[in-house]
């Protein structure tokens, strides 16, 4: 599902390797899309800027929009944002190195957060005809179907938003993130993680069952076109567009809405709650804090966090920060 790939560049804990070549999707959109793509990003504070400085009297914070897949072209890109790194007091992420140990350690000892250990399984859920494509396209990602039966709804129809080129690079961390925490520990800069290992995966595996299955039935209709959705989100992030990504993959929860009848627009507004509004939300309190007890604090969080009206910028705003966007990001 196209839409989906929006919300693998919120987590942390689910990276990829930006390994497929596609066309870029919003330079090959029909101009009346492309209209409505740009009026929508329009509509929301900070819609472009990867780093930003927000300043309050005595207190600076630098926040980094981050992007959790990786790209030959970071290298040069990340190069002026190593100086802000190595002098940082305390950097804020969405996870650190302990809480990624934990998560490893909880995925191996609990199996059932991603697949499912007793009652029925996807194969007795889905008619026979969706199972047939599911299997037929996770097969093409190097996951048989005694394997792909037992996968949580959440966790198919995320391997869907995957194409077949990314997968040899599932496990490859060296996004921005990964980046960060690296440069980090040469200079001994202190991490803190804003959430605990857990929170991704209790957000994607509750809710409604039923509403799962409608996400791989929303994922079916355009499992093919994922590496288009790759080089798009990846271009757009190096120019800073990093709002177009989202509002583009609510563009196509619409438009797969029309073809499979699931209501998609509905499913990726509860995405968006729980993902990024719910997660800034909780945050904002541990940065506000951080912020006073640390003269040089950096946050790095996924970019897709930092616009909107529940955005992070715009909280910091409302906090009484003045932002500036830092050029060359």
């Amino acid at each position: 599902m196209r839409f989906i790939l929006p919300v693998l560049f919120t987590l942390f804990s689910l990276p990829a390797a930006a390994q497929c070549v596609g066309k870029n999707l919003m330079q090959t959109m029909p101009a009346d899309a492309r209209a409505q793509l740009d009026a929508a990003t329009a509509s929301h504070p900070y819609p472009n800027g990867n780093l930003w400085r927000a300043t309050k009297g005595a207190s600076t914070i630098h926040v980094m929009g981050t992007f959790h897949l990786t790209d030959p072209r970071l290298d040069a890109y990340l190069e002026p944002l190593w100086p802000l790194i190595d002098t940082a007091d305390l950097i804020l992420l969405e996870a650190t190195r302990e809480t990624m140990e934990q998560l490893k350690t909880e995925t191996l000892t609990n199996p059932s957060l991603l697949f499912i250990k007793e009652g029925p399984t996807l194969i007795d859920q889905m008619s026979a005809e969706n199972w047939e494509r599911l299997s037929a396209e996770l097969s093409l990602r190097g996951i048989p179907g005694f394997m792909a039966s037992k996968m949580q709804p959440w966790y198919a129809a995320m391997m869907l938003s995957i194409p077949p080129c990314a997968m040899a690079g599932l496990a490859a961390q060296n996004g921005v993130d990964h980046r960060i925490l690296a440069r980090a520990e040469i200079h001994n800069t202190p991490t803190r993680a804003l959430e605990g290992f857990d929170v991704v995966y209790d957000l994607l595996g509750g809710g409604d069952p039923e509403a799962q299955l409608e996400g791989i039935r929303l994922a079916l209709t355009s499992a093919k076109e994922g590496d288009a959705l790759f080089t798009t989100m990846t271009t757009a992030y190096l120019s800073g567009a990093h709002r177009a990504i989202w509002e583009l993959g609510r563009q196509q929860a619409l438009y797969a809405q029309q073809e499979s009848g699931v209501d998609g627009i509905k499913l990726f507004d509860e995405m968006e709650a729980k993902l990024l509004t719910d997660r800034n939300a909780n945050w904002m309190p541990l940065i506000l804090a951080a912020a006073q007890e640390a003269e040089t604090l950096v946050v790095a969080v996924g970019a897709a966090h930092l616009s909107g009206e529940n955005g992070v910028l715009y909280l910091l705003e409302k906090s009484g920060y003045v932002l500036t966007r830092v050029d060359g990001f």
